[in-house]
């Protein structure tokens, strides 16, 4: 089984805390389209895996017309079997969501839907940058359920340190009220290129305190354990049975292939990646704008604890090769010791705790790929 992630490029505004590759200039939108059309092409022969997931990430999926989805999906069934339960889903913005466009994502053939919620509150959204209020997010959600939708994910924000804990409760309160199987809750970054890493650097903008940081963190595994989800991964909680079953095919190692600039693939034990180049990709020029990484023994075992540490099962020990092992050992004694590890079995996996710095412990577990 494999996956196929689809990016979408394209924005009407610029979040002011979002680093991921994106343009404005939606006139480009139909350029993109017949490009993407010619690149399923050009990749047919990739590999003949039967595919379970296909995902539409960007960017903003939502701004692509419902006509430009169904040649996109004949297409692709053209090209690839799809499995008869496999999990098709649109990442969406709150105010692209009409009913009439939700109703159409679903006879087309979308079975779940990811909508970028991030806060309830106008004032933070509008610090975010984001365009859509928090009447609208709650009427996307449930506009999304009406039109069929049984697999709903929210993406929600925290950490905001202008806003404070309390509006972040609130945040949570308002979820109660709302028909939604899965959430996504990240923790703001402030990220090199972003609006918001310049009003950094002027001092505009502070990150949150690590103690308040914590504080929600908490509130919210709390939160989700109280409302029956499963937290899966660290920033991930479900409930049972609806667990994304394309984002878990990166922590698991299963093939996927992308497509669209900026896009990444993995499969017969290379990694491959679009260059965000939006002109040359458009061009059609797709060898150009493709790279390729062989990965090595450093690169297989970076890669195990990076996925294997955000994830509820953890890593498999015994998928430490010999030649890592006393640095393996030696690294996890450190964090067992401070509580953010601990074994289950051959398994080791991080403490609620653990979870909150998970990338600090990773970064420890890191081997230098010049060694």
């Amino acid at each position: 089984m494999a996956g196929i992630y689809i990016h979408v490029p394209f924005c009407v505004s610029k979040c002011h805390y979002c680093d991921f590759f994106k343009t404005t200039n939606t006139e480009m939108l139909n350029g993109y389209l017949d490009a993407l059309m010619e690149e399923f092409l050009h990749r047919k022969n990739s590999f003949d895996e039967d595919i379970s997931t296909l995902y539409f990430g960007g960017g903003t999926p939502s701004l692509i017309p419902l006509p430009n989805y169904d040649a996109i999906f004949f297409r692709l069934k053209k090209l690839y079997q799809f499995l008869p339960d496999a999990e098709i889903t649109i990442e969406a913005n709150p105010d692209d969501l009409t009913s009439d466009y939700l109703m159409g994502l679903r006879e087309i053939g979308f079975n779940r839907i990811s909508i970028g919620i991030q806060s309830f509150h106008d004032d933070d959204l509008k610090r975010m940058g984001r365009r859509h209020t928090g009447k609208q997010a709650r009427q996307s959600v449930m506009a999304a359920s009406d039109a069929g939708f049984k697999n709903i994910s929210l993406d929600l924000i925290y950490g905001l340190s202008w806003s404070g804990t309390e509006k972040f409760v609130e945040n949570l309160k308002m979820l109660k009220d709302l028909p939604f199987q899965h959430l996504s809750a990240y923790h703001l970054t402030i990220e090199q290129g972003t609006n918001f890493y310049k009003l950094h650097r002027k001092g505009k903008l502070r990150e949150m305190d690590e103690d308040e940081s914590l504080k929600q963190y908490l509130l919210l595994c709390e939160f989700a354990q109280k409302a029956g989800m499963e937290h899966y991964e660290v920033s991930n909680f479900c409930l049972p049975g609806y667990i994304s079953r394309h984002n878990s095919s990166y922590w698991d190692g299963t093939s996927y292939i992308g497509f669209g600039p900026g896009s990444h693939s993995f499969y017969g034990g290379s990694r491959y990646w679009n260059q965000s180049d939006l002109l040359n990709y458009i061009g059609k020029k797709f060898d150009l704008v493709r790279e390729q990484e062989l990965l090595t023994s450093i690169n297989k075992f970076n890669e195990l604890i990076m996925l294997g540490l955000r994830t509820k099962r953890g890593i498999d020990m015994s998928g430490v090769t010999s030649d890592f092992q006393n640095h393996f050992n030696t690294i996890v004694q450190k964090w067992v010791n401070k509580k953010s590890l601990y074994q289950e079995g051959s398994f080791l996996k991080c403490s609620e705790e653990g979870w909150f710095i998970v990338d600090a412990i990773i970064e420890d577990f890191f081997v230098d790929a010049d060694l």
